[in-house]
Protein backbone atom coordinates (compact mmCIF):
# COMPACT_ATOMS: atom_id res chain seq x y z
CA UNK A 1 0.00 0.00 0.00
CA UNK A 2 2.82 2.37 0.94
CA UNK A 3 4.59 1.63 -2.35
CA UNK A 4 1.42 2.45 -4.29
CA UNK A 5 1.03 5.74 -2.43
CA UNK A 6 4.69 6.61 -3.06
CA UNK A 7 4.32 5.85 -6.77
CA UNK A 8 1.14 7.95 -6.96
CA UNK A 9 2.85 10.87 -5.22
CA UNK A 10 5.88 10.58 -7.48
CA UNK A 11 3.71 10.53 -10.58
CA UNK A 12 1.73 13.52 -9.34
CA UNK A 13 4.94 15.49 -8.72
CA UNK A 14 6.25 14.72 -12.21
CA UNK A 15 2.91 15.70 -13.73
CA UNK A 16 2.79 18.89 -11.72
CA UNK A 17 6.31 19.88 -12.72
CA UNK A 18 5.51 19.29 -16.38
CA UNK A 19 2.30 21.34 -16.13
CA UNK A 20 4.04 24.21 -14.34
CA UNK A 21 6.95 24.31 -16.78
CA UNK A 22 7.03 27.69 -18.49
CA UNK A 23 7.36 28.22 -22.24
CA UNK A 24 11.12 28.87 -22.02
CA UNK A 25 11.81 25.56 -20.26
CA UNK A 26 9.51 23.75 -22.70
CA UNK A 27 11.37 25.31 -25.63
CA UNK A 28 14.75 24.21 -24.25
CA UNK A 29 13.50 20.68 -23.55
CA UNK A 30 11.91 20.20 -26.96
CA UNK A 31 14.15 22.11 -29.36
CA UNK A 32 17.62 22.49 -27.80
CA UNK A 33 19.75 19.42 -27.08
CA UNK A 34 21.21 20.50 -23.73
CA UNK A 35 23.01 17.98 -21.55
CA UNK A 36 24.19 18.01 -17.93
CA UNK A 37 27.92 18.36 -17.37
CA UNK A 38 27.72 15.63 -14.73
CA UNK A 39 25.04 13.26 -13.52
CA UNK A 40 21.95 12.13 -15.37
CA UNK A 41 19.60 15.09 -14.87
CA UNK A 42 19.87 18.63 -16.22
CA UNK A 43 19.49 21.34 -13.56
CA UNK A 44 16.55 23.28 -15.04
CA UNK A 45 13.98 25.37 -13.18
CA UNK A 46 11.34 28.03 -13.80
CA UNK A 47 11.64 31.30 -11.93
CA UNK A 48 10.54 34.90 -12.45
CA UNK A 49 9.24 34.47 -16.01
CA UNK A 50 12.36 32.68 -17.21
CA UNK A 51 14.01 29.28 -17.35
CA UNK A 52 17.33 28.85 -15.57
CA UNK A 53 19.75 26.04 -16.46
CA UNK A 54 22.93 25.46 -14.49
CA UNK A 55 26.07 23.50 -15.33
CA UNK A 56 24.94 22.39 -18.78
CA UNK A 57 26.62 21.76 -22.10
CA UNK A 58 25.65 21.79 -25.76
CA UNK A 59 27.15 20.12 -28.81
CA UNK A 60 28.68 22.72 -31.12
CA UNK A 61 27.59 20.70 -34.18
CA UNK A 62 31.08 20.13 -35.52
CA UNK A 63 33.73 17.61 -34.42
CA UNK A 64 33.25 16.43 -30.84
CA UNK A 65 33.68 19.77 -29.09
CA UNK A 66 31.14 20.85 -26.50
CA UNK A 67 30.20 24.34 -25.34
CA UNK A 68 29.86 24.15 -21.57
CA UNK A 69 28.34 26.89 -19.42
CA UNK A 70 27.79 27.73 -15.77
CA UNK A 71 24.34 29.25 -16.22
CA UNK A 72 21.80 29.86 -18.99
CA UNK A 73 18.73 32.06 -18.54
CA UNK A 74 16.03 32.18 -21.23
CA UNK A 75 13.08 34.53 -20.84
CA UNK A 76 9.50 33.28 -21.35
CA UNK A 77 8.58 36.34 -23.42
CA UNK A 78 8.08 35.48 -27.09
CA UNK A 79 7.99 31.72 -26.54
CA UNK A 80 4.46 31.29 -25.19
CA UNK A 81 3.00 31.28 -28.73
CA UNK A 82 5.86 29.34 -30.32
CA UNK A 83 4.85 26.23 -32.28
CA UNK A 84 6.56 23.55 -34.36
CA UNK A 85 5.40 25.34 -37.50
CA UNK A 86 7.69 28.27 -36.66
CA UNK A 87 11.38 28.20 -37.44
CA UNK A 88 12.31 31.26 -35.41
CA UNK A 89 10.57 32.57 -32.25
CA UNK A 90 9.06 36.07 -32.54
CA UNK A 91 11.30 37.34 -29.76
CA UNK A 92 13.96 36.07 -27.42
CA UNK A 93 15.91 37.16 -24.38
CA UNK A 94 18.90 34.92 -23.66
CA UNK A 95 21.84 35.19 -21.27
CA UNK A 96 24.63 32.62 -20.90
CA UNK A 97 27.45 33.04 -18.40
CA UNK A 98 30.66 31.09 -17.89
CA UNK A 99 31.02 29.65 -21.42
CA UNK A 100 34.04 27.47 -22.20
CA UNK A 101 34.95 24.58 -24.51
CA UNK A 102 35.32 20.88 -23.65
CA UNK A 103 36.22 17.80 -25.71
CA UNK A 104 33.34 15.70 -24.42
CA UNK A 105 35.49 12.58 -24.87
CA UNK A 106 38.58 12.84 -22.66
CA UNK A 107 37.74 13.44 -18.98
CA UNK A 108 41.37 14.16 -18.09
CA UNK A 109 41.75 16.78 -20.81
CA UNK A 110 38.35 18.29 -19.97
CA UNK A 111 39.50 18.65 -16.34
CA UNK A 112 42.59 20.58 -17.49
CA UNK A 113 40.52 22.67 -19.92
CA UNK A 114 38.20 23.65 -17.07
CA UNK A 115 41.16 24.74 -14.94
CA UNK A 116 42.67 26.79 -17.78
CA UNK A 117 39.39 28.16 -19.12
CA UNK A 118 38.86 31.88 -19.56
CA UNK A 119 35.04 31.87 -19.54
CA UNK A 120 32.96 34.17 -21.72
CA UNK A 121 29.49 35.63 -21.23
CA UNK A 122 26.97 35.97 -24.06
CA UNK A 123 23.59 37.68 -24.26
CA UNK A 124 21.05 38.03 -27.06
CA UNK A 125 17.79 39.96 -27.33
CA UNK A 126 15.69 40.50 -30.44
CA UNK A 127 12.07 41.15 -31.49
CA UNK A 128 10.21 40.46 -34.73
CA UNK A 129 7.25 42.70 -35.63
CA UNK A 130 5.34 40.94 -38.41
CA UNK A 131 3.01 43.91 -39.02
CA UNK A 132 5.85 46.28 -39.93
CA UNK A 133 8.24 43.53 -41.11
CA UNK A 134 10.90 44.90 -38.77
CA UNK A 135 13.49 42.72 -37.03
CA UNK A 136 15.15 44.50 -34.11
CA UNK A 137 18.39 43.07 -32.81
CA UNK A 138 18.27 44.84 -29.47
CA UNK A 139 21.60 43.44 -28.38
CA UNK A 140 24.08 40.69 -29.13
CA UNK A 141 26.95 40.84 -26.67
CA UNK A 142 30.06 38.74 -26.08
CA UNK A 143 32.27 39.60 -23.12
CA UNK A 144 35.11 38.15 -21.09
CA UNK A 145 37.86 39.51 -18.88
CA UNK A 146 40.47 38.11 -21.27
CA UNK A 147 38.92 39.23 -24.58
CA UNK A 148 36.99 42.27 -23.30
CA UNK A 149 33.74 42.97 -25.20
CA UNK A 150 31.93 43.27 -28.51
CA UNK A 151 28.33 44.50 -28.65
CA UNK A 152 26.02 44.88 -31.65
CA UNK A 153 22.60 46.46 -32.16
CA UNK A 154 20.86 46.49 -35.55
CA UNK A 155 17.58 47.08 -37.37
CA UNK A 156 16.49 44.96 -40.34
CA UNK A 157 13.57 45.08 -42.74
CA UNK A 158 12.26 41.73 -44.00
CA UNK A 159 9.45 42.54 -46.43
CA UNK A 160 9.20 38.93 -47.62
CA UNK A 161 7.82 37.92 -44.20
CA UNK A 162 5.32 40.72 -43.61
CA UNK A 163 2.24 39.54 -41.72
CA UNK A 164 3.64 36.15 -40.67
CA UNK A 165 6.27 34.39 -38.58
CA UNK A 166 9.89 34.77 -39.57
CA UNK A 167 11.63 31.83 -41.29
CA UNK A 168 15.29 30.99 -41.78
CA UNK A 169 15.06 31.58 -45.55
CA UNK A 170 13.62 35.05 -44.93
CA UNK A 171 16.86 36.14 -43.30
CA UNK A 172 18.56 35.96 -46.71
CA UNK A 173 16.09 38.61 -47.91
CA UNK A 174 16.72 40.89 -44.94
CA UNK A 175 17.89 44.46 -45.47
CA UNK A 176 20.10 46.22 -42.95
CA UNK A 177 18.80 49.65 -41.92
CA UNK A 178 21.06 50.59 -39.04
CA UNK A 179 23.97 49.16 -37.11
CA UNK A 180 25.60 50.15 -33.82
CA UNK A 181 28.88 48.42 -32.97
CA UNK A 182 30.94 48.70 -29.82
CA UNK A 183 34.26 46.88 -29.64
CA UNK A 184 36.49 47.00 -26.58
CA UNK A 185 39.26 44.82 -27.94
CA UNK A 186 42.05 43.20 -26.01
CA UNK A 187 42.44 39.77 -27.60
CA UNK A 188 39.05 39.19 -29.24
CA UNK A 189 40.08 39.97 -32.82
CA UNK A 190 43.37 38.12 -32.43
CA UNK A 191 41.78 35.05 -30.82
CA UNK A 192 38.49 34.74 -32.75
CA UNK A 193 38.33 36.90 -35.88
CA UNK A 194 41.81 36.53 -37.38
CA UNK A 195 41.96 32.70 -37.02
CA UNK A 196 38.68 32.48 -38.97
CA UNK A 197 40.06 34.83 -41.64
CA UNK A 198 43.26 32.81 -42.02
CA UNK A 199 41.37 29.50 -42.11
CA UNK A 200 39.35 30.84 -45.07
CA UNK A 201 42.63 31.15 -47.01
CA UNK A 202 45.12 28.51 -48.04
CA UNK A 203 47.03 27.25 -45.00
CA UNK A 204 50.01 26.53 -47.26
CA UNK A 205 50.53 30.21 -48.12
CA UNK A 206 51.62 33.23 -46.11
CA UNK A 207 48.37 35.17 -45.33
CA UNK A 208 50.12 38.48 -44.65
CA UNK A 209 50.15 39.82 -48.25
CA UNK A 210 46.39 39.22 -48.64
CA UNK A 211 45.68 40.79 -45.24
CA UNK A 212 47.81 43.85 -46.06
CA UNK A 213 46.00 44.21 -49.38
CA UNK A 214 42.63 44.13 -47.63
CA UNK A 215 43.78 46.71 -45.07
CA UNK A 216 45.05 48.98 -47.86
CA UNK A 217 41.67 48.76 -49.58
CA UNK A 218 39.93 49.60 -46.29
CA UNK A 219 42.16 52.63 -45.73
CA UNK A 220 41.55 53.86 -49.28
CA UNK A 221 37.78 53.45 -48.89
CA UNK A 222 37.77 55.50 -45.68
CA UNK A 223 39.97 58.24 -47.15
CA UNK A 224 37.60 58.59 -50.11
CA UNK A 225 34.49 58.92 -47.94
CA UNK A 226 32.81 62.32 -48.45
CA UNK A 227 31.71 64.45 -45.51
CA UNK A 228 28.11 63.44 -46.21
CA UNK A 229 29.05 59.87 -45.22
CA UNK A 230 31.49 60.53 -42.37
CA UNK A 231 33.00 63.69 -40.94
CA UNK A 232 36.74 64.16 -40.49
CA UNK A 233 36.79 62.99 -36.86
CA UNK A 234 34.98 59.76 -37.80
CA UNK A 235 37.34 59.11 -40.72
CA UNK A 236 40.35 59.71 -38.48
CA UNK A 237 38.93 57.28 -35.90
CA UNK A 238 38.43 54.57 -38.53
CA UNK A 239 41.92 55.12 -39.94
CA UNK A 240 43.44 54.87 -36.45
CA UNK A 241 41.58 51.61 -35.86
CA UNK A 242 42.62 50.14 -39.24
CA UNK A 243 46.24 51.16 -38.57
CA UNK A 244 46.29 48.89 -35.52
CA UNK A 245 44.78 45.88 -37.26
CA UNK A 246 45.07 42.92 -37.02
CA UNK A 247 45.81 43.46 -33.30
CA UNK A 248 44.08 46.68 -32.14
CA UNK A 249 43.98 47.74 -28.52
CA UNK A 250 41.27 50.25 -27.82
CA UNK A 251 37.55 50.93 -27.91
CA UNK A 252 35.76 51.42 -31.21
CA UNK A 253 32.23 52.85 -31.30
CA UNK A 254 30.49 52.84 -34.67
CA UNK A 255 26.99 54.08 -35.55
CA UNK A 256 25.76 53.47 -39.10
CA UNK A 257 22.48 54.34 -40.84
CA UNK A 258 21.60 53.15 -44.36
CA UNK A 259 19.08 54.86 -46.63
CA UNK A 260 18.26 52.98 -48.75
CA UNK A 261 18.86 49.89 -46.63
CA UNK A 262 21.53 47.32 -47.50
CA UNK A 263 20.48 43.85 -48.72
CA UNK A 264 22.28 41.36 -46.50
CA UNK A 265 23.21 39.15 -49.47
CA UNK A 266 25.33 41.98 -50.88
CA UNK A 267 27.46 42.22 -47.76
CA UNK A 268 29.37 39.05 -48.57
CA UNK A 269 33.02 39.15 -49.75
CA UNK A 270 33.55 39.92 -53.43
CA UNK A 271 31.35 43.03 -53.71
CA UNK A 272 32.18 44.92 -56.92
CA UNK A 273 33.31 48.55 -56.97
CA UNK A 274 29.96 49.68 -58.43
CA UNK A 275 28.03 47.77 -55.77
CA UNK A 276 30.22 49.28 -53.05
CA UNK A 277 29.57 52.78 -54.40
CA UNK A 278 25.81 52.18 -54.36
CA UNK A 279 25.97 50.93 -50.79
CA UNK A 280 28.00 53.93 -49.64
CA UNK A 281 25.76 56.44 -51.44
CA UNK A 282 23.09 56.37 -48.72
CA UNK A 283 25.37 55.68 -45.76
CA UNK A 284 25.97 57.97 -42.81
CA UNK A 285 28.26 56.95 -39.98
CA UNK A 286 29.88 58.23 -36.83
CA UNK A 287 32.96 56.58 -35.37
CA UNK A 288 35.08 57.02 -32.28
CA UNK A 289 38.25 55.14 -31.36
CA UNK A 290 39.79 55.55 -27.90
CA UNK A 291 43.17 54.06 -27.10
CA UNK A 292 43.71 55.53 -23.63
CA UNK A 293 43.92 53.21 -20.66
CA UNK A 294 40.61 53.40 -18.81
CA UNK A 295 39.95 51.44 -15.58
CA UNK A 296 37.76 48.41 -16.24
CA UNK A 297 35.30 49.44 -13.48
CA UNK A 298 34.81 52.83 -15.13
CA UNK A 299 34.25 51.22 -18.54
CA UNK A 300 31.69 48.81 -17.05
CA UNK A 301 29.77 51.61 -15.29
CA UNK A 302 29.89 53.93 -18.31
CA UNK A 303 28.67 51.27 -20.74
CA UNK A 304 25.79 50.19 -18.49
CA UNK A 305 24.69 53.79 -18.00
CA UNK A 306 24.77 54.36 -21.77
CA UNK A 307 22.77 51.20 -22.40
CA UNK A 308 20.24 52.14 -19.71
CA UNK A 309 19.78 55.60 -21.22
CA UNK A 310 19.36 54.00 -24.65
CA UNK A 311 16.59 51.72 -23.35
CA UNK A 312 14.94 54.69 -21.61
CA UNK A 313 14.95 56.70 -24.84
CA UNK A 314 13.43 53.74 -26.71
CA UNK A 315 10.71 53.43 -24.09
CA UNK A 316 9.86 57.13 -24.35
CA UNK A 317 9.74 56.89 -28.16
CA UNK A 318 7.34 53.92 -28.00
CA UNK A 319 5.16 55.72 -25.43
CA UNK A 320 4.92 58.82 -27.64
CA UNK A 321 3.85 56.66 -30.60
Amino acid sequence: MKKKIALMLGSAMVLASSVQAGPACEYLRNYVALQPQSGDELQMQDEDGACRVQNGQWSAGFSSMLLAFDELVLRDEGLASYSEQQEIPDSMGLRISGIYVLTGLLPGQDYIMRLQAKPMDFSLAYKWDSASAQLSLEQARLRSQHLREVRVQAQFGVESAVGRALGADDLEQAELKSLNLYLDNQNLIQSMVMPAVVLSMSMHEDPRPAIEKALLAARSAVQLMPDSVADRDSRDALLAFIAQLPAPHGRLSLEMNMDPSWPVVRLEPGVSVDQARKLLAGLSLQARFDTGQVPAAYVWLRDHLRYGLHLFSLGRAEASN
